[in-house]
């Protein structure tokens, strides 16, 4: 019995250190404005304009090396795109609060 318990949580010591190393590459290649668009899944100019005009804040979201290079931080993406699927969630939920005569309208309009 304990045996069976004891391989089991070595598997999935081994399962844990694989996503680990998978999580260290994926931080690797959030560094750069084509890297953060491409896993955000938006534009690279979605990712300038965000950075411009402070939807990305500096020291949060990205850093300004020596010579003047942005620098993403991946732990700040990472968040950053937590945050906008929670904002999809919400927005989801106050379409279902329509009014059935309003929806209709705007189905209409759209």
């Amino acid at each position: 019995m304990f045996e069976s318990l004891e391989n089991t949580l070595m598997e999935i010591n081994k399962e844990l250190k694989l996503y680990r190393k998978l999580f260290e590459l994926i931080f690797d290649n959030l560094r750069t404005r084509s890297q953060v668009a491409k896993y955000l899944r938006v534009d690279q100019k979605t990712v300038y304009n965000w950075t411009k005009d402070g939807t990305f804040e500096e020291g949060i979201h990205f850093i300004i090396d020596k010579n003047g290079k942005k620098e993403y931080i991946p732990n700040g993406i990472i968040e950053f795109e937590e945050k906008m699927k929670n904002k999809k969630i919400e927005i989801k939920k106050v379409e279902k609060q329509i009014n059935p005569i309003a929806s209709k309208f705007l189905n209409k309009v759209a």
